[in-house]
């Protein structure tokens, strides 16, 4: 379900879509005539969970983190969304999971239904959907690795050589979300992770520049830790 509390909706679509320079915009772009553009804060709530379904999104700006709350009271941050990629996809008609937007975001909202109209017209868009769903299906068999067979230190340089791929930041890391949302990723606490990245900066594989931004000084090293 749509909410209005913390979004800015944008009526009329021209060019939505402001990819980087090396990124080409995909088949699925084709669906931007029936898309709402909508702008979110800081910490914005996109859907929560137990709302009514019936929408998809497509990340314009920002990043999107999708969590669920456990029995217990603490929070497991299942995915990190970032420009180019969907998310909202369920198979029942609520939403499982929570969606927010980490930094100031941009999402166009697509109805589901009109989703598939889509799909009946275009094979190529459906293939693009298809690669979606895999690549998320992907990130879900990595963190489940991640969270069931690696260590506090590994975990945490296999999500830094993750981001940098999927970002394209060439080493030199500047990272949206807060470390308690990493924690909250990698099944670890705030300290753990604090102390981890002190050991890759004692290690001389990192340097912190901020709390934010990272440059990943010895990739192959890096890439033998995390693998």
């Amino acid at each position: 379900m749509l909410t209005q509390s913390a979004v800015t909706p944008t009526p009329h679509l021209q060019s939505p879509f402001a990819f980087p320079a090396s990124r080409k915009p995909a088949a699925s772009d084709a669906l931007t005539p029936i898309g709402v553009l909508m702008s979110f804060g800081r910490n914005a709530e996109i859907y929560a969970e137990g709302e009514t379904s019936g929408y998809v999104y497509k990340v314009v700006s920002g990043v999107v983190r999708v969590s669920k709350l456990l029995p217990d009271g603490r929070r497991q941050i299942s995915a990190f969304h970032l420009p180019g990629e969907m998310f909202g996809f369920e198979a029942e008609d609520v939403h499982h999971a929570s969606a927010e937007a980490v930094v100031p975001t941009k999402v166009i909202a697509f109805r589901w239904d009109g989703v598939l109209s889509a799909g009946k017209q275009s094979a190529s868009f459906v293939r693009e959907l298809l690669n979606l769903t895999v690549l998320g299906l992907r990130h879900t068999q990595d963190l489940l690795l991640l969270l069931g067979r690696k260590s506090a230190l590994e975990r945490l340089t296999a999500f830094l050589l993750e981001m940098d791929a999927r970002t394209g930041s060439k080493g030199v890391l500047d990272l949206a979300m807060p470390r308690h949302d990493i924690a909250d990723y990698l099944g670890l606490t705030l300290e753990t992770v604090s102390r981890m990245f002190a050991e890759l900066k004692e290690m001389g594989m990192v340097r912190l520049e901020s709390a934010r931004r990272v440059h990943l000084l010895d990739a192959a090293a890096l890439k033998a830790m995390g693998a």
